[in-house]
């Protein structure tokens, strides 16, 4: 009896890890660390993908991108993120409810919200006019802290919504809005 307590006190304070260390697909499971290849054998293609700078070298360019891949399982499951660095997997992560697949639907400027994340945009929204990829160097004092910033890439997407809307620049990091601006109308 004692040894059964001792086994199940001890299962379940390893359940977290396991459940963040693998997780289902279809019939299998995908973990950190699988290759692309691997995770398309085991969940099929992804519904959307989307591929950023993620460092860059002056004088060489970008030397590494991240890639996030987004199964949507339908309304009644949760959109499952994986980001991929370096040809692997990194990280997986649940984003919300899943929805019908299908066409672009019927976006208004006040669906775009802070924290909505690329796929959801595109699945609202279809794709933007146009995509401009900014480095952003943090400003730091370096009296206080003593070493270098690091740059980060932020996209921002350009969508127009008719002749009488503002169009909307939507800003992007780590492929979740931060920011919706108003600017000019579109041309007549």
């Amino acid at each position: 009896m004692r040894l059964t307590i001792t086994f199940t006190l001890a299962l379940l304070a390893i359940w977290p890890a396991l459940s963040q260390a693998a997780f289902r697909c279809g019939t299998g499971l995908v973990d950190v660390g699988d290759w692309p290849v691997e995770v398309e054998e085991r969940c099929g293609q992804p519904d959307y993908v989307a591929v950023y700078p993620e460092a860059s070298l002056p004088g060489i360019g970008i030397v590494q991108t991240v890639e996030h891949w987004y199964y949507n399982p339908g309304p009644s499951g949760f959109v499952r993120r994986l980001v991929f660095r370096n040809g692997k997997l990194t990280k997986e992560e649940s984003m919300g409810y899943g929805f019908l697949p299908g066409a672009a639907g019927d976006c208004k400027p006040n669906d775009l919200r802070e924290g909505m994340n690329e796929f959801e945009i595109v699945r609202r929204c279809g794709d933007p006019l146009s995509k401009h990829v900014e480095w952003i160097v943090p400003y730091q004092d370096n009296r206080n802290y003593g070493g270098l910033t690091a740059a980060y890439p932020q996209e921002e997407w350009l969508y127009e919504f008719g002749r009488n809307e503002f169009r909307r620049v939507v800003t992007f990091r780590n492929g979740r809005i931060t920011r919706v601006e108003s600017t000019g109308k579109p041309a007549r």
